[in-house]
């Protein structure tokens, strides 16, 4: 294949603060359409390439770049995700680089039940500028009807996802309603009396109307006819998951419909940049209640080793739906996010008493720092 690679100088001002190189390295810039096309297939080819050159020149910068448009990521259930950053390891002035035109201009759709980004021991990659999401709704919410012991019945809003849609067969957590304001431009979670309550299966009763059967059955739900209820069941895939390795960033992310990652196995240095979590387009002029039906960005997990030096700073995360940012067992920074109508923690810190938390706004969720990661009953006893 005849490369049309571009060389530019280090001195590159959009890329300073991504690559902190030295004189004399070289930044490359790959046009991914143009060479691969923006595809599963063709982005791994690029990543691929990446990995052959680093090996030869391994203190290169190289950029994937990213066209305006939008992409869909088609991934196969036989692959760790659609894309896999497994063993990308530029040496220690080298860096992987993906970068789009711009979070409302480069949009990335994922397959729904696949991991869209993974990797094992991956060292120094920062993904930029783009909106990263998947091809279905992924959340869903109704009008009660009726409540009785073990049941609630609800309308499903037309257009929106039955629960049967959004049912994750493969899973038995993750399956929960609250309640919100009843607003179709912006309705917002209601903090007092609203624990979130688990549920198992749905009856379809006809038309939009469907039963949700409780996890636990003698427990008489509390709503009032007519409350909005939001509706979530965890999908499989993560948007990204990767095992070990440090140094990764991303920066100026969107993030819809497929909204939580997690760095597992002591991966650190990581870095969440004016990133932005938020909820899709209206369905017949009434916005969603939910973002996604996971959280946001996971940094370890309760039983991982411990990972330091991690920034998560300047992001909007809104109506996530689980935590809209954790960290497990680590040393960082939260600060300057405004994080709003999070399904269970804004924050959670847990066994993580080093983290600085400081100049965040939070609106109708908590910060919770403990040695574990349990959830109270009441989430409302948590918040100031």
């Amino acid at each position: 294949m005849k490369s049309i690679h571009y060389l530019i100088t280090a001195a590159t001002s959009f890329l300073a603060f991504m690559s902190p190189i030295q004189s004399g390295a070289e930044t490359l810039i790959w046009n991914v359409k143009k060479e691969y096309g923006i595809t599963a297939e063709g982005i791994q080819k690029a990543v691929q390439a990446a990995k052959v050159h680093f090996r030869k020149t391994p203190n290169d910068v190289i950029v994937l770049e990213f066209d305006e448009g939008s992409y869909n990521l088609n991934g196969k259930d036989t692959e760790p995700g659609t894309i896999d950053l497994g063993g990308v390891k530029p040496g220690p002035k080298g860096r992987l680089i993906f970068k789009g035109a711009g979070m409302d201009k480069t949009v990335l759709v994922f397959s729904d039940n696949i991991h869209a980004i993974t990797g094992k021991n991956v060292y120094r990659v920062t993904m930029s500028d783009m909106h990263m999401t998947r091809k279905n709704y992924t959340v869903s919410q109704g009008d009660v009807v009726e409540t009785s012991k073990g049941k609630v019945v609800l309308d499903i809003h037309e257009g929106f996802p039955t629960p049967m849609d959004i049912f994750n067969a493969k899973s038995d957590q993750g399956r929960y309603i609250r309640r919100y304001t009843n607003s179709k431009t912006d309705p917002q979670l209601v903090v007092k009396n609203n624990a979130q309550l688990a549920w198992k299966t749905a009856t379809h009763l006809g038309g939009q109307r469907w039963q949700l059967n409780l996890v636990k059955k003698n427990v008489v739900p509390t709503y009032s006819k007519g409350d909005l209820l939001g509706i979530k069941s965890k999908h499989g895939g993560q948007t990204y998951k990767f095992m070990g390795g440090s140094d990764f960033i991303f920066k100026s992310i969107k993030w819809t419909q497929k909204t939580r990652g997690v760095f597992r196995k002591g991966f650190d240095k990581i870095q969440i940049l004016d990133c932005v979590t938020e909820r899709s387009a209206p369905i017949n002029g009434q916005t969603p209640c939910l973002a996604a039906p996971g959280g946001g960005p996971q940094i370890g997990q309760p039983w991982d080793p411990p990972t330091k030096g991690n920034i998560v700073r300047n992001c909007i995360f809104t109506a996530s739906g689980d935590d809209a940012v954790a960290f497990f067992h680590s040393t960082g920074e939260i600060s300057g996010c405004q994080i709003r109508d999070a399904f269970a923690r804004g924050i959670l810190a847990s066994n993580s008493p080093e983290a600085v938390i400081k100049d965040n706004k939070l609106l109708r969720c908590p910060i919770q720092r403990s040695k574990d990661h349990i959830m109270p009953d009441d989430l409302s006893e948590l918040i100031e």
